[in-house]
């Protein structure tokens, strides 16, 4: 059997590797066997000879993958790959892409913000039909409060924003320790209902997980304020999707800002397309064209670190699924 080391990475349309990041992997690993392959390609026979995978096969195949060690998922959440029970190899490492996304996603957090505080969408409809109309109910950021449900990457740096524009910042963190830096208080997941009680923004940028699925719940979102707006970016089973559609009808809260839902991509008879308090993107508040640095400067530091057999950076909890 040969020693020779097999990193496998797999092409998607969201996720692609050229020629320049080509040379920096086999820079770090000479001698290693490089395969670059589209999704659809994938063979059950690259994948029993992979020793690392960057990408995500698919979970079916993970059986066969007899020598696998080092699992680098392009994406922040593992959704779907944290069951020991998939792998061959139960001691496989199971390594993120976490810090990627923080900055694309935190801009695209703002820009549903302000959307909604300067009627952006109506004024948008009122474009295509040629009307000059004022709406004159306008919302401030600056004074506000905003509740950050999950101070990961993606949190801290909505946080930063957030203080820089003058609010005044709530965060829930599984882990309460020192007030991190442009945090106002911080709070536990057991104290999520003092935030939403406080908050005019509400940013859900937790992982789905089985602690987190639902976390949203119809006495959660009672807890908020009637003008308070409610920004998914993280997964859309964190809320009860059809008490939020309540909610938004009945005005228990002013609205929400969705790039996840359940299922995706969201039916064309989903009643949420059709409200005017709603701002709906198909899920592209990551997408950013510097991604590929950034993913690759996580994935080029964790090269490295297996290859001098240290701990990996970004590494997957099995049990909490994050």
């Amino acid at each position: 059997m040969s020693n020779t080391m097999h990193i496998l990475m797999i092409n998607n349309s969201i996720f692609s590797i050229n020629e320049y990041y080509q040379k920096q992997i086999m820079d770090i690993a000479p001698g290693s066997v490089l395969t670059v392959v589209k999704n659809k390609e994938v063979s059950t026979e690259l994948i029993q000879e992979a020793d690392i995978i960057f990408g995500w096969p698919q979970i079916g195949l993970l059986k066969e993958a007899k020598n696998l060690k080092w699992l680098h998922l392009p994406s922040a959440g593992a959704d779907g790959y944290t069951n020991k029970e998939s792998y061959y190899n139960k001691d496989v490492k199971l390594t993120n892409s976490s810090g990627v996304f923080g900055l694309p996603i935190a801009e695209h957090v703002f820009a549903m913000i302000l959307s909604y505080n300067r009627n952006l969408q109506d004024y948008a409809y009122n474009k295509s039909e040629k009307k000059w109309k004022v709406i004159p109910v306008v919302r401030d950021f600056y004074g506000s409060t905003i509740g950050i449900i999950g101070l990961g990457d993606i949190g801290t740096e909505v946080t930063k924003r957030a203080k820089a524009w003058g609010a005044n910042v709530l965060a829930v963190k599984r882990n309460v320790s020192d007030i991190p830096q442009n945090v106002d208080k911080l709070y536990s997941l057991e104290d999520i209902d003092e935030v939403l009680e406080q908050s005019d923004y509400v940013i859900l940028s937790l992982p789905e997980t089985a602690k987190t699925k639902g976390i949203m719940t119809e006495a959660r979102l009672r807890k908020m304020k009637p003008h308070a707006f409610l920004v998914n970016i993280g997964r859309g089973a964190l809320v009860d999707q059809d008490v939020l559609i309540k909610a938004l009808k009945e005005k228990w809260i002013g609205g929400a800002g969705l790039d996840v839902t359940t299922p995706e991509p969201l039916p064309e008879d989903s009643p949420l397309w059709k409200l005017s308090n709603v701002i709906i993107t198909p899920h592209t508040s990551g997408s950013s064209p510097t991604n590929i640095q950034r993913r690759f400067v996580i994935f080029n530091r964790n090269l490295k670190l297996y290859l001098e057999n240290k701990p990996l950076k970004n590494t997957v909890d099995f049990t909490e699924g994050y």
